[in-house]
Parts: structure tokens; C-alpha cells; sequence
């Protein structure tokens, strides 16, 4: 009787381990240094673009958006890009943007930021001097014009696969599992740590675009509400 009960023990702690494990996640993604099989068009397509204006009043909003091989492309000097629009707020120059691509661990995606007017022209561009580092982004920051109505972030061919290396301290979160054997059950916690070191990444015609939008007065989109 004590042998049965000993195995019905081992076996539960036994399935209650195995219920435990976690499957590891996935690799951080590498850089795309090239498109390839994708159909691109000359012109961004302006219906699908995504608004700055947050559903609710706010006086600031980031957006993260993914860029992959699903997303459109366009015909840039000949090479392809991909490329995502998002439409301005109202009243565009009572906001300060700040636009680029985020930084992952292995990869930035490499930004080219063009303002458009209300038929899609561009009308304000950016030299590679303006992109500096704003944070957790490779970008540029800037308020546009009244006349402006949309920006286009498109990938640049011209620096896609180019090693980006930088000295960083890092916080690190790490999530942990405690198993407590007498109650058959455990718990989860959080641990920080600082890490500095060299880091070496590249610039991507995938990653994520980083948009933070913020009213100079009153809430994005509406200047004069309090």
C-alpha cells in the first residue's frame, strides 16, 4: 500500500513538473537585408493609412507598428522597399513627432521618413544628418506643417544590411518560476538586471515603426480642448 502510494506521489510531482515546463521562446528576429518575390507599386496606397488620432482624448500616443513580408512595398530609385502610412491629426503643426524604427536585439529597422501633402506628394524630406537616437528609436523628430497630411516610413535599400555597433547598459527583466514541493504548486516573480556591452545590430527592411505623437496645446487633433 505505501509502495502504491509512494508511485501515485512521484507520478502527480511528476506531471505537475511537466506541467510546469514552458516551451522557450523563439529566437529574436535577424535583419532583412533584401525583398524578394513581392510585387511593389510606384505610389504609397493612402487608403490604408493609420491615424496618429487616438479613439480617446489624449495629449500623447505612440503607435508600434510591424513591418514584414506582408506589408506593401514600393519602387525606390529601382529596389524595393516596404513601406507604412499613417495619416496626421488635425491641425498637424500643434504636434511634435517623433518617427523611426525601434530597436531590437539583433536589428533596427532602417528608416526613410517623407511628409505628404492631401494628394500624396511629398513635400518635406530628411536627410540622413537629421536621424539620431530618440530613445528606444532610430529616427527624427519634428512638427509638421498644416499643409501636411500624411507620412510615409518606408525601409531604406541604401542601408539595409549595414552593421550598427553602440556601447549600451540595458535593464533586463526576467521572469522565474519557484516550485514549493509540500503544496504541490508554485508561484511566479519578476528579477531586474543591469547589462552593459557592445552590441552589434543592423539595420532591417523588416522590424518595427516607432510614432509618438504629442500635442504642443490642448489634446491630439484638437488644439483648443482643455
Amino acid at each position: 500500500m505505501n509502495q502504491m502510494r509512494f508511485s501515485w506521489i512521484a507520478l502527480s510531482l511528476a506531471g505537475l513538473v511537466a506541467g510546469c515546463a514552458t516551451t522557450p521562446p523563439p529566437p529574436p528576429p535577424q535583419a532583412v537585408s533584401e525583398i524578394t518575390g513581392k510585387t511593389c507599386t510606384d505610389k504609397p496606397d493612402l487608403t490604408k493609412a493609420i491615424a496618429m488620432t487616438p479613439k480617446r482624448k489624449a495629449q500623447w500616443h505612440s503607435i508600434a507598428t510591424n513591418v514584414d513580408g506582408l506589408s506593401p512595398c514600393l519602387n525606390l530609385d529601382g529596389k524595393p522597399s516596404n513601406y507604412v502610412v499613417y495619416a496626421l491629426p488635425s491641425a498637424p503643426s500643434n504636434h511634435t513627432l517623433t518617427i523611426g524604427g525601434l530597436y531590437e536585439a539583433f536589428r533596427i529597422l532602417g528608416p526613410l521618413v517623407t511628409v505628404l501633402n492631401a494628394d500624396g506628394q511629398p513635400i518635406r524630406t530628411f536627410s540622413a544628418e537629421r536621424f539620431a537616437n530618440v530613445g528606444s528609436t532610430f529616427g527624427v523628430q519634428f512638427r509638421p506643417s498644416d499643409d501636411a497630411r500624411f507620412v510615409l516610413v518606408q525601409t531604406n535599400p541604401q542601408s539595409a544590411g549595414v552593421e550598427v555597433r553602440a556601447f549600451e547598459t540595458q535593464l533586463v527583466t526576467q521572469t522565474n518560476y519557484a516550485y514549493n514541493p509540500y503544496t504541490y504548486g508554485g508561484s511566479s516573480y519578476q528579477t531586474q538586471y543591469g547589462r552593459e556591452g557592445a552590441t552589434v545590430r543592423k539595420f532591417s527592411h523588416e522590424g518595427v515603426v516607432s510614432v509618438t505623437v504629442q500635442a504642443v496645446a490642448g489634446k491630439i487633433g484638437l488644439p483648443n480642448e482643455k
